[in-house]
């Protein structure tokens, strides 16, 4: 029956009353306009879906008001948008696809220059990865753009299509790691888990926009099976753009604090490194060192034979689940080399649920910002702590809403 006017709320009423009436299944089509009675949502749905916080300023034609959306720099999705758009127009043979998030993802802004080798294959995760395998299958070059959250439900396509059969499906994980606002549902916190199973997959974390630059060309080059970047909702730091950043070589990591007997070593996945700096800077009295991973998967071993055969306590830092997360890779890998994993110690994402909060909040939750950095540190440097992370519930109250 319809379509009806959504927003004509007595003839609404009357269908839906006239709706409960029916003896067998019936569907109403009731069409809506996305924002309605709000000029500024109903010009610009995409920015206004899910938009940030923002000012309203008087004075001005619209209702009254002009919005002014609040900007915290420049985004991962956006330096992805433009690193994706330069690929592209450097080598043909690269393509791409999203499922239902062209803007979120900054998929939007290659579609725009390359509409015939970017598609939006609507919400269906599992189809874009089958589509994108079988483009691999044929000599093209397939990134898919996801947030990490949305990926399992791609999860049998990246076994069965992808690994199984040794293409190179080339996953990029928006929305890694903790998320804010979204909660518990958006939270990337399994991706590392998931793909960290599959043979022969490569899984990494871009640091900076100059590493996600690096990482996509190594995705670009590399032709032996899956690939995964992952990266948080979050505004680029520029911490260390200061010095070169090196090509990615696979499963090797990169020095950015590197002395020559320091009391401690942090091995951060992704963008944690910049958490562990600030909390290095807490910790003057004391030597530390500081590793960005680049890799989950393979891990770089010889870095840990080098910390570890020197006796070189190591502390992994990362925005995923303890459980199965690049800290767990360290532990297997440690294990599978004979090295001695009593050394280790790992902070993670603990084993309960964060919910809504701004993400520094949910970082003090899991012991992940500087200061709770600077503690764990501190207590492995002088002993008094065994190789764990964060156990118990937060604090702050995190209850679903």
């Amino acid at each position: 029956v319809g379509p009806i006017d959504g927003h004509d709320f007595p003839t609404l009423l009357e269908f839906l009353n006239e709706a409960k009436h029916f003896d067998r299944p019936m569907v109403l089509h009731v069409k809506t306009v996305k924002g309605k009675g709000f000029g500024f949502a109903e010009k610009d749905s995409c920015t206004f879906h899910s938009p940030s916080p923002f000012s309203m300023l008087d004075d001005m034609e619209n209702e009254g008001c002009r919005v002014e959306l609040k900007k915290s720099g420049r985004s991962f999705t956006a330096a992805f948008g433009e690193a994706m758009t330069d690929l592209m127009a450097r080598d043909p043979k690269v393509v791409a696809c999203t499922a239902a998030m062209p803007d979120g993802t900054g998929i939007s802004k290659v579609q725009a220059k390359f509409p015939d080798r970017v598609w939006d294959t609507g919400i269906c995760e599992s189809h874009a990865a089958d589509m994108m395998c079988g483009l691999a299958k044929t000599g093209w070059k397939p990134f898919m753009a996801v947030y990490s959250t949305f990926l399992q439900r791609a999860f049998d396509q990246c076994f069965q299509e992808a690994a199984l059969q040794g293409l190179p499906l080339r996953l990029c994980l928006d929305r890694a790691g903790l998320v804010g606002g979204d909660g518990a549902v958006h939270h990337g916190f399994c991706d590392i888990a998931m793909l960290s199973v599959l043979p022969n997959a490569v899984i990494m974390a871009a640091l900076d926009e100059p590493s996600m630059k690096a990482a996509l060309e190594f995705m670009a080059s590399h032709e032996a099976g899956l690939t995964s970047l992952r990266y948080p909702r979050e505004a680029v730091i520029d911490r260390f753009t200061n010095t070169a950043c090196p090509p990615f070589e696979l499963g090797k990591s990169r020095a950015l604090i590197r002395h020559a007997r320091p009391d401690v070593a942090i091995v951060a996945f992704g963008t944690m490194a910049h958490e562990s700096a600030e909390a290095i800077a807490l910790l003057g009295e004391y030597t530390v060192d500081l590793y960005d991973a680049r890799f989950a998967k393979p891990i770089d071993v010889a870095l840990l034979k080098d910390l570890l055969g020197r006796g070189i306590p190591v502390v992994t830092i990362e925005d995923h689940s303890i459980r199965g997360g690049f800290g767990a890779c360290v532990l297997e890998a440690c294990n599978d080399h004979g090295l001695d994993t009593r050394l280790v110690t790992r902070l993670a994402i603990p084993d309960f649920w964060i919910h809504h909060g701004e993400r520094k909040e949910q970082l003090v939750d899991c012991g992940l910002d500087p200061a709770a950095i600077a503690r764990t540190v501190r207590s492995v440097i002088e002993g008094r702590s065994t190789p764990t992370t964060a156990t118990s519930a937060p604090t702050r109250s995190t209850s679903a809403v």
